[in-house]
């Protein structure tokens, strides 16, 4: 460095520069290392790979919040009805409208309260106009009804006539506003009228026919409008509306007209068939594996009607309800495409499995009903299961909720019904080969499914469960002890052996119940001890209270030799395989 130049001071002038530029390297470094994240943040290449995440469901969309408008205009469309029909009955007591005005004024307010409505619902406010459409519909169909039957201008069936044409204009009128809304009041409109017209007698032909004209005419809406699919109360209230309007037509039909009134209720499971699985041509239909369910299973027990209307074998129905077994399963490949999913698959195969197990209890006896109900109920909770797997969790609930209500039914008819003669002596049928413990078993099973979801219906499925199946356990054992006893115990009571031996059951369910939830975490576990401690504490107080009342040395030293020893042998288990159970 000696051949530098050097400046008058006697510093280096490079060395100078070589030193600020040195500062503003580092300074520039500086920048750059805080501007990038530190090397442990970033993945190497050949480190592990990073766990995908899961998809997240796609958020629901947000319900419309009703505007208070809209329900001030409901109740005052409901109080304008009522009104106008005190306003004419007060009119006509006092001499001051003739029939011929207050038909014209009828007319006249209900033409103009549906043009109002319409207008809201192409061009303004929808749903108030749905609500003025409600009273403009009521006004014109009362009416009709009093052209008919009050003033006798007119006949009854074309009073009806000039109902169904003033019901198909406000379902154009839906269609082209687009509106679920105002097609449930068309359907309401629409259902009604066979009953503000009716003049008794036996016309169910009539009604059937009617009736698939208007579901005929109501389905062609969403295809109108390309909507259709979430109009849950429009397709709710077609369908339920129908089939309630059918029983009575079903049940009361005469022989001659029942073949007429078979064809004509295989339509309407067509339509049925067609309300649920086809609305709308833009979106896929909502909930349309319970509608069908709905549907098939009505149309069955209708089926049944006309069956003994026509005065036909019993045995021989098994026929009709194995082609409807037949039609679900030939229904799961092309709903698949409908549908774009397997989401109706697990509906329509515990259908069909519900309906073959039909058959049998059609074709041998009666009496299995029950079971068969039991065997629905378990077909659709597990359908549910399956279903909600497939996320499918709309269609789930339902499902689950169906099952549920069917399990209701078998452990109300095992209840009330599948206990009658239980120790009948002479009769009484061999223990676990009978319908009552058909029915508590299949019960039971359909509520051991359901508590698997949780939630109130879990927690009341568990309550079921409990008694279904350790009542059903405890009678099958004590029918299993009288069955055997030499000689066989008179009377319709159970023996003093048969009441011990369904005591024990309840000690041994309650000692197991117990033990279980030790090892159980938080929630099953405060479940099953409580149930475990339920069922030894009925079982003792059994014991004391009724079991050993005037019981001789021998058999009372047997009880609480039993009880005791299943109570003893359940803290050892306990013990052994739960050591936390005791802290």
């Amino acid at each position: 460095m000696s051949d530098l130049p050097q400046d008058p001071s006697g510093s280096p002038d490079l060395a100078d520069r070589v030193a600020r530029l040195e500062a503003q390297v580092a300074w520039l470094l500086q920048r750059q290392q805080a501007a990038t994240p530190p090397p442990a943040a970033i993945p190497a290449a050949t480190s592990a790979p990073v766990p995908a995440m899961a998809r997240p469901r796609p958020a629901a969309a947000p319900r419309k919040a009703i505007s208070p408008v809209v329900w001030i205009a409901g109740g005052g469309a409901s109080i304008f009805l009522v009104g106008a029909i005190f306003f004419f009955r007060w009119a006509i007591q006092q001499g001051w409208l003739g029939a011929e005005l207050r038909f014209l004024l009828g007319l006249l307010a209900g033409g103009a309260i549906a043009a109002l409505a319409a207008k809201m619902i192409l061009y303004g406010n929808r749903r108030l106009g749905v609500a003025l459409l409600l009273a403009g519909l009521g006004t014109l169909q009362f009416t009709f009804r009093a052209g008919a039957m009050a003033y006798h201008f007119y006949p009854a069936a074309l009073g009806l006539a000039a109902a169904a044409l003033v019901t198909l204009v406000a379902g154009g009128l839906a269609a082209r506003g687009r509106s679920g809304g105002a097609l449930t009041v068309v359907l309401v409109s629409g259902l009604a009228a066979p009953l503000v017209f009716s003049q008794g007698g036996h016309h169910e032909v009539a009604l059937a026919l009617y009736l698939a004209v208007l579901m005929a005419a109501a389905l062609a809406v969403p295809y109108l409008s390309g909507a259709g699919g979430a109009w849950h109360g429009a397709r709710w209230t077609a369908l339920l509306g129908v089939w309630i309007l059918l029983l009575p037509a079903c049940a009361d039909v005469l022989k001659p007209d029942a073949p007429m009134l078979a064809a004509l209720l295989t339509l309407h499971l067509l339509l049925a068939g067609l309300w649920a699985w086809l609305p709308g041509r833009e979106e896929l239909p909502g909930t349309p594996t319970v509608l069908w369910l709905i549907a098939s299973i009505l149309a069955t027990s209708y089926g049944w009607l006309l069956w003994k209307a026509l005065g036909l074998a019993p045995e021989v129905f098994a026929g009709p309800v194995l082609a409807v077994a037949a039609l679900n399963l030939a229904l799961v490949k092309p709903l698949r495409t409908r549908l774009g999913s397997r989401r109706a698959d697990w509906g329509l195969l515990a259908l069909a499995v519900g309906h073959l197990a039909l058959a049998v209890p059609v074709a041998l006896a009666w009496r299995w009903v029950g079971p068969l109900w039991g065997a629905f109920a378990l077909g659709l909770a597990w359908a549910s299961l399956r279903a909600e797997e497939g996320d499918f969790a709309e269609e789930a609930t339902a499902l689950r909720w169906l099952a549920a209500g069917l399990a209701l039914l078998t452990t109300l008819r095992w209840a009330f019904h599948g206990l009658d003669g239980f120790f009948a002596h002479g009769g009484a049928p061999a223990p676990f080969l009978n319908t009552a413990f058909a029915e508590g078993a299949l019960a039971a099973a359909a509520w051991w499914m359901l508590t698997r979801r949780g939630g109130a219906l879990g927690l009341i499925a568990f309550l079921a469960l409990e008694v279904t199946a350790n009542v059903t356990l405890a009678l099958e054992a004590a029918r299993a002890v009288q069955w055997f006893q030499t000689p066989r115990p008179l009377g319709w009571g159970p023996s003093r052996a048969a009441s011990i031996a369904m005591t024990l059951v309840w000690a041994l369910t309650g000692a197991w119940q117990w033990m279980r939830g030790l090892g159980q975490r938080e929630g099953a576990r405060t479940a099953l001890l409580a149930a475990g401690y339920g069922w030894m504490g009925i079982a003792s107080i059994k014991l004391i209270a009724a079991d050993l009342d005037h019981a001789d040395t021998p058999l009372r030293a047997l009880a609480f030799l039993g009880v005791g020893a299943i109570g003893m042998a359940a803290a050892i288990l306990a013990q052994r395989h739960h050591p936390e159970g005791n802290a």
